[in-house]
């Protein structure tokens, strides 16, 4: 599942999936339970860590820290919330095709939905807004 972020001053209009920030003492696990549950209406269980990042946006002197995580539905119902963005369900290779994809989901797409139990990690930086300027894939 994607969103077009309509709410995030950020990156507004890019494509990326659901996701938010940990509140304090609060674990990877149960952040992402209550992330989407939040942005998306859905209860996921079984989360596995695909991939993990770090994103310097320069324009912002700012730095992110991602966690990719795949579930699997637990419960719950699609709510669309006009703060978050639009929710729709997409193949890899619709993903692929958006032209406003997050460019560092664009970078590991490739990767994320190869089924070899490997965690990606990688680090990108951004110039300004969703325009990247270096990307790197960490070796194990």
């Amino acid at each position: 599942m994607l969103h077009r972020a309509k709410h995030k001053k950020i990156m507004p209009d890019v494509w990326m999936a659901p996701g938010g920030h940990l509140e304090f003492n609060e674990g990877l696990y149960e952040a992402a339970r209550r992330e989407i549950d939040e942005e998306t209406g859905l209860k996921i269980k079984n989360m596995r860590v695909k991939a993990i990042g770090t994103a310097f946006l320069k324009d912002l002197n700012q730095e992110l820290f991602f966690h990719f995580l795949f579930a699997d539905y637990a419960g719950g119902k699609i709510v669309q919330n006009d703060h978050d963005g639009e929710l729709v369900w997409l193949t890899p290779k619709e993903i692929a095709k958006l032209p406003t994809l997050l460019a560092e989901i664009r970078e590991i797409l490739p990767l994320l939905f190869k089924n070899n139990g490997k965690i990606i990690s990688y680090k990108a930086t951004y110039v300004k807004g969703n325009t990247m300027n270096a990307f790197e894939l960490e070796k194990s």
